[in-house]
C-alpha cells in the first residue's frame, strides 16, 4: 500500500510544484498520504487487487474528494488553490500493485 500511495503522491503533488509554495506542497502531500493511508487501511485486498477499487479512487471535478479537502485543511492551503492547478477532471486510482491515472486537462 505504501508504495503504490506513494506513486499517487508523487503524480498528484508535481502538478503543484511551481505553482505553490513548494514547502506548502510538501506539507500538503504529507497530509494527504497520512489521510490516505488511514482511508485504505480496511479496504485493501493485495489478492483481490479490484475490490474496493471505486472506494481508493481519488478524484477531481464534482464533487471533489473530501480526502483532498482534508489535506488541504491540514496543510493551511485553500483547496481552490489545488484545484486550480490540478487537471479539471482526474482520477487516480490506487490499488494493490498498481496506479492508473485518468486525465481530462
Amino acid at each position: 500500500m505504501h508504495l503504490e500511495i506513494q506513486v499517487a503522491l508523487n503524480f498528484v503533488v508535481s502538478h503543484l510544484y511551481n505553482k505553490l509554495p513548494r514547502r506548502r506542497v510538501n506539507l500538503f502531500g504529507e497530509e494527504l498520504e497520512k489521510a490516505l493511508k488511514i482511508k485504505f487501511q480496511n479496504h485493501w485486498y493485495p489478492d483481490k487487487p479490484m475490490k474496493g477499487s471505486a472506494y481508493r479512487c481519488l478524484k477531481t471535478g464534482q464533487p471533489t474528494d473530501a480526502v483532498l479537502e482534508r489535506a488541504a485543511l491540514e496543510a493551511n492551503l485553500n483547496i481552490a488553490d489545488i484545484l486550480e492547478n490540478l487537471p479539471s477532471e482526474m482520477s487516480v486510482w490506487i490499488d494493490p500493485g498498481e496506479v492508473r491515472m485518468k486525465l481530462i486537462l
